[in-house]
């Protein structure tokens, strides 16, 4: 604890940081939690802080500690364990009688005597304070400050402890739940890009299974108009929720995907049209800088496109029209580029590329050695659509232009 003398004098503050990494700091000493050694000391330490205020059993602790049992005389590691990690603690007050862990007959206590700085009771704060605040400007300062302290998970060093678990989930929630707090009055102002921005840094740092922040940076995307670029996320998403984590979201997406839709060209293109817009964006000089997904994607390209020296490469536009409805865009219409979309990923092969450059059409890039392997590809589609088709009304038109 802290005699009376010290408490007359000014002991300078600390520094918790428990979001990502978690460290303890002042002008004296920087804590940082290492996998190299003093794990168990680490563990301890974060446990106290985060029950800061409780007192908790020896015998709780080893539970804690060594949830698995499997060591021998857990009271004589305890105190073992205590000691190493008072020693390490008083780093931070060198030459003072200070003590950060208490231990008063077998009840342990993180020392609250000492102002602390530390950042899940300053986030969990904030967040309810502004959850409780009636006008928007202040509720909106007040989440930008929990939004700036939020540096990834809870502990994520011990994230296969059951309590940092649980409490890593709540304060994902918390975080998540300022994040859509702030989207929301950023878009009633109008500042797009600035909600744009917000999901990015956000999506780096909140629960990847949770897709509101996802539905957020969609609708930001387009309020800016930025159509192609939203629903090539869309389908990012859907792909990474399937493959990384075995789930379909088709269904919680499905308002987004309306509203998608809703912004697509309902025009129909020319060949020549599409080859035109294409050609718009002026290359720039020097590398290209792309995201590593993309950089990935990119080589693998390329290193499947050595393979096929002399190969030609073709421009191949796919066009569903709607002999009834002439160009509205009808349910059956949706329903049929689902379908098509279904066909070319089935038949494309690997290297091929593809994207929806209307809402009822698509383009392909396809590599093959001659015309004849052209050919075979648009047959290859045009007959697997064919069977596929669910409405005989609309009608399939493929057209293609070598790309020189």
């Amino acid at each position: 604890m802290i005699n009376q003398t010290q408490a007359d004098e000014e002991l300078e503050p600390l520094k918790i940081h428990m979001f990502g990494e978690f460290t303890i700091e002042n002008s004296n000493y920087v804590m940082t939690t290492s996998k190299k050694s003093g794990l168990t000391s680490f563990l301890l330490t974060a446990y106290l802080i985060a029950n800061r205020g409780t007192d908790i059993t020896s015998d709780s602790l080893i539970d804690v500690l060594w949830p698995e049992g499997n060591i021998n005389n857990p009271a004589g590691a305890l105190r073992t364990l205590c000691y190493r990690t008072r020693k390490l603690l008083s780093k931070f007050y060198p030459g003072k009688d200070v003590e950060l862990l208490v231990r008063v007959n077998n009840i342990y206590s993180w020392n609250t005597d000492i102002l602390q700085d530390i950042d899940i009771y300053q986030f969990e704060h904030l967040c309810h304070e502004a959850f409780r605040e009636p006008d928007p400007a202040r509720q909106y300062a007040l989440l930008s400050q929990a939004f700036k302290l939020y540096k990834g998970e809870f502990l994520p060093l011990f994230a296969n402890q059951s309590w940092v678990l649980f409490r890593s989930n709540y304060y994902g929630n918390l975080y998540i739940k300022c994040v859509n707090k702030m989207c929301y009055f950023l878009n009633c102002q109008g500042h797009y890009y600035k909600t744009l921005s917000l999901c990015n840094k956000a999506l780096e740092l909140a629960p990847s299974t949770d897709e509101s922040l996802h539905k957020q940076k969609l609708y930001a995307l387009l309020k800016l108009q930025k159509v192609q670029e939203a629903l090539d996320y869309y389908y990012s998403i859907l792909t990474l929720f399937s493959q990384k984590y075995g789930l379909d979201i088709t269904d919680s997406m499905q308002d987004i995907y309306q509203e998608i839709l809703g912004h697509m060209p309902n025009q129909y293109q020319t060949l020549a049209s599409l080859e035109q817009n294409l050609k718009k964006k002026e290359t720039q000089p020097g590398s290209f800088y792309c995201n590593f997904d993309i950089f990935q994607n990119i080589y693998q390209v390329n290193l499947r496109s050595v393979r096929r020296s002399q190969s030609r490469h073709y421009l191949i536009l796919l066009t569903l029209s709607d002999t009834d409805n002439g160009s509205l865009i009808s349910n059956e219409m949706k329903e049929e580029m689902d379908i098509l979309q279904q066909v070319m990923e089935k038949r494309l092969r690997s290297n091929d590329v593809y994207t929806k450059s209307s809402i009822c059409q698509f383009s392909l890039i396809i590599a093959v050695p001659n015309e004849n392997g052209r050919n075979v590809v648009i047959r290859r589609l045009e007959e697997t659509y064919s069977k596929k088709c669910q409405h005989p009304n609309i009608i399939l038109t493929i057209e293609s232009s070598e790309i020189h």
